[in-house]
Parts: C-alpha cells; structure tokens; sequence
C-alpha cells in the first residue's frame, strides 16, 4: 500500500462542533477522515497535494469498531476508520466547504483592519434611562 493515491488517503473532512472551534481558532486545525492504512508521511503528501500548503504538524487517531445494537443476538459493530488532525502554520486557512471558501474570499478581498464603533451620543442614552426609571415606577403595586 506504499503507493496510495492522494483521493484515497483523505476520504472526507468532519464537520462537527469541535471541528468548527478548531478551525476557528489560530493555529488552525483541520479534521479529516483518512485511510486507516496510510502513515503520517502519506497523508501529509496528499495534503500538499490537494491543498498546496504544506501543514505544520499531524496527528492521527484510530477509532476502533464500537458494538452496535441490530435486535438480534449477534451485535453489530461500526467501521475502524482513522481522523487525521492536520494544523496549519500561523496564517494559513483552507477552504473545506462553501461557507468556508466564501468567508475566505471576503478575508482575501477586504484585509481585516480595526474597527471603530461609534458611541451613542449622550442625550440618547440620558432619555432612555429616564424612560426605563418612570416606567419602574408606575409598574409598582400599592398596597
């Protein structure tokens, strides 16, 4: 199995709660489902191959077959497979699926720069809390 092709090393990304916050955060972390047969060397090759960025570092994790209930005596189990955490050197980002690759496209057109927020002028803030203080006192029962 030393010459897999690249589209066989990497079956598919996993798209979970976790994987999201990896991706999100730097350095970002991306989660792929990989060949159980094929070695870190490997999958960083198709990496490169499919991305062209070479990744900063991989570790790889085996989930073993897990019992599955089918309703008879015989249990059924799940399939060995094996995920892949590929991160990527600082400032590097991949496009995985449409909402990534369109958010990509915004961060290449327009670089991010601070952002001023403009602060409520302060009449407005004075009358809203006039308001929110006769509203406290009418809303109170008498005994």
């Amino acid at each position: 199995m030393h010459n897999m092709e690249f589209s066989r090393i990497i079956i598919k990304p996993l798209l979970t709660e976790k994987t999201n916050i990896l991706k999100s955060t730097e350095p970002r972390q991306y989660v792929f489902e990989v060949d159980p047969k094929a070695s870190k060397h490997q999958i960083i090759e198709a990496f490169m191959a499919i991305y062209q960025i070479a990744p900063a570092k991989v570790n790889t994790q085996v989930r073993k077959p897990a019992k599955v209930r089918t309703g008879t005596i015989h249990p059924g189990y799940t399939k060995l497979t094996k995920i892949a955490y590929i991160t990527l050197p600082a400032g590097k980002a991949i496009a995985i699926d449409s909402e990534s690759a369109q958010e990509l496209a915004k961060q290449v057109q327009q670089p991010a720069a601070p952002v001023a927020e403009k602060a409520p002028a302060k009449g407005t803030l004075k009358e809203a809390s006039k308001e929110t203080e006769t509203k406290k006192e009418v809303e109170k029962p008498t005994k």
